[in-house]
């Protein structure tokens, strides 16, 4: 089996594809989304075309607390992977079961597994210290698992967001998870720890580029850890939307072998 990161750089995920850079007007809600297209073998020998469009709504009902649900769309041009909350993992070969992969290529599209999250920010950035925010996140089987858009399993991740001003107009960021990864039958899935880190720069007022490197551990022993890069850049088109564009290149065996994703997010 193998899995990547962050599916398409989802870091995930899912509900937020680029960083926040300034003060953000102080928003209670938000909404994004975005187009994410990516293609790669997975350590298989036939690639595997992923669009994934999630769509998500966020609210910030007291200070420091954000909540969001993810209802995405997702399309496959094979049944050779499986998404599960750590990434994509290839399905078995022969044996038959629920799992096994097709004989042939097949097409599947539809409604993908409903994520929630909550984070809080527990410390607030310094001259020093960086802004701190633990999250959960929980994946619900919404999608069919028969059709292959899903595994039919509860994940849940637990993780932690930390982001800080370094100098003038250059941010940092580093995100840490760690996923529990539901088993279907027939198969033993691994938890899977995650990292990203990264850096963002204001170019102007509205424009801002950024780069991140995002990796987990294999949720299988037989696969390599997904790492993969993302950089891209954000332009803020008025006070309360902006539009996101990137561009995803897999390092490992483990991850796909490109993506592209271009997305909007809404907040007041």
């Amino acid at each position: 089996m193998r899995n990547r990161a962050a599916l398409i750089g989802l870091a995930l995920i899912v509900a937020g594809v680029t960083p926040a850079l300034a003060a953000e007007d102080d928003p209670r809600w938000s909404f994004s989304t975005s187009v994410n297209y990516s293609v790669g073998d997975y350590g298989t020998n036939k690639d595997t075309t992923i669009v994934y469009v999630p769509f998500t709504l966020g609210v910030r009902p007291i200070d420091r607390l954000w909540l969001s649900l993810t209802l995405p769309y997702i399309y496959q041009s094979s049944e050779d992977v499986v998404v599960t909350g750590g990434g994509v993992a290839k399905r078995k070969r022969g044996g038959g079961g629920k799992f096994a992969a097709p004989e042939r290529s097949t097409s599947e599209s539809g409604l993908g597994d409903m994520l929630l999250r909550v984070s809080y920010v527990v410390l607030e950035e310094g001259e020093l210290i960086p802004e701190i925010a633990p999250y959960v996140k929980i994946k619900f089987p919404t999608a069919d698992s028969d059709r292959g858009l899903g595994t039919g399993e509860f994940d849940e991740t637990i993780g932690v967001d930390l982001s800080k001003r370094l100098i003038d107009r250059l941010y940092g960021y580093l995100t840490l998870s760690y996923t529990f990864v539901g088993d279907p039958p027939d198969t033993d899935f691994r938890n899977a720890f995650g990292w990203s880190i990264g850096a963002a720069y204001s170019v102007t007022a509205p424009l801002a580029v950024f780069a991140f490197l995002e990796g987990s551990t294999a949720i299988s022993p037989d696969q390599s850890d997904p790492v993969e890069l993302r950089v891209g850049a954000e332009y803020r088109l008025a006070k309360a939307l902006k539009v996101t564009g990137a561009v995803t290149r897999g390092l490992t065996d483990g991850a796909a072998d490109w993506g592209l994703s271009a997305g909007l997010t809404l907040r007041f």
